[in-house]
């Protein structure tokens, strides 16, 4: 994975992922540069998520969407659905919390920790091996290929990427053909790849408010409900894209066959008509809604088994590290399609984790 910081205009230090502003939450309109639809209120892209008429598509893709490749997108997302049963998230569940408490035992207490890195990366590389049942052996060279796809995923607008994300991907998917879960090669990448960045957000965002990070670690069992507000402050991904296979009525706003959405995700997470101080972050939040892992009919079909590593996994980084008392600047890494910060230093805590 490509993870050269940016310029530094990209060097950051709070982990809001996009200042907002009343004026950037409006009314949908047609862009006249793209010839997109722009839905930026949660309503609206609430609307879009519930649309069948509506269907996925890239930021740069040429081909059209058609109802034969919605037919095909819905078959691939029920198989992987029936894969995912209740008995097998339960068994990963327990395997997962113990080899988060092994890697981050072993790090050590007298020096910084760069978390991602030393931590979440070859936690999520273990993940991905388990849940596509990978031969271990080959956990690095399957990473290293599953690097050079999330990169051109990031960037999906630079075309040097393109050719060898194309080549690493078909090798992927040959070397887990006989996975253990449908589409074992794009979930080996987004469990290596794409959770470790998320978990980046999630956990900058901790590490910017100290105090919050101090009250999970005191009472970690308020993780889940925490995670929730997390994904909704920190998520990475924040424009999604749509194409009408059909004309689609969305709230009174006529859309036409072949015409296309861009889902303002990060802004509609700020909107003020939805959540009371947006650009707040609070653990303690109520009844929190967001898209992170997609809506209704286009949630993600891993959408269980990610809320349950990410939440595995912050409760690790919560009873075992906190924040170094000398930063050092963060970065942005990544593109258009999916943004990181790193590096992010911690320490391990010298007291034991609380088990409550």
């Amino acid at each position: 994975m490509n993870s050269e910081p940016l310029p530094p205009t990209e060097r950051i230090y709070s982990s809001a992922p996009r200042a907002t502003s009343p004026s950037l939450h409006r009314a949908p309109y047609l862009d006249p540069q793209t010839g997109e639809w722009v839905l930026s209120r949660f309503a609206d892209v609430q609307a879009a998520f519930l649309a069948p008429g509506l269907c996925p598509i890239g930021a740069h893709a040429k081909d059209p969407v058609t109802a034969k490749v919605r037919d095909e997108q819905a078959r691939f997302r029920a198989e992987a659905i029936s894969a995912l049963t209740a008995a097998k998230l339960a068994l990963w569940e327990s395997a997962f919390a113990s080899q988060a408490r092994n890697i981050a035992a072993a790090l050590p207490i007298w020096r910084a920790i760069e978390v991602v890195e030393e931590f979440a990366r070859p936690w999520s590389i273990a993940v991905a091996v388990q849940v596509t049942g990978a031969n271990g052996n080959d956990a690095q060279h399957l990473a290293r290929l599953a690097a050079q796809v999330s990169a051109a995923t990031a960037k999906p607008d630079d075309p040097d990427l393109e050719a060898p994300a194309k080549a690493a991907g078909a090798e992927l998917d040959e070397m887990l053909k006989h996975g253990t879960i449908p589409m074992a090669g794009p979930a080996f990448v987004g469990l290596s790849q794409t959770l470790p960045c998320l978990l980046a957000n999630i956990w900058h965002a901790l590490l910017q408010h100290p105090q919050q990070l101090e009250r999970l670690h005191e009472t970690p069992n308020l993780v889940p409900k925490a995670l929730e507000e997390l994904l909704r402050f920190a998520g990475m991904v924040h424009v999604l894209h749509r194409q009408a296979i059909e004309d689609v009525e969305l709230d009174g706003m006529r859309i036409k066959a072949g015409q296309r959405l861009r889902l303002m995700l990060g802004v509609a997470h700020r909107d003020g008509e939805q959540f009371e101080a947006p650009e707040e972050l609070d653990t303690t939040r109520r009844l929190v809604r967001h898209f992170t892992f997609g809506s209704g009919p286009h949630s993600c079909a891993a959408a269980p088994l990610l809320r349950m590593a990410t939440t595995i996994a912050t409760r690790s980084f919560v009873e075992h590290f906190t924040s170094v008392e000398h930063t050092v600047p963060v970065f942005l890494n990544g593109g258009e399609g999916f943004r990181w910060p790193a590096p992010l230093y911690v320490i391990r805590r010298e007291d034991p984790p609380r088990r409550t």
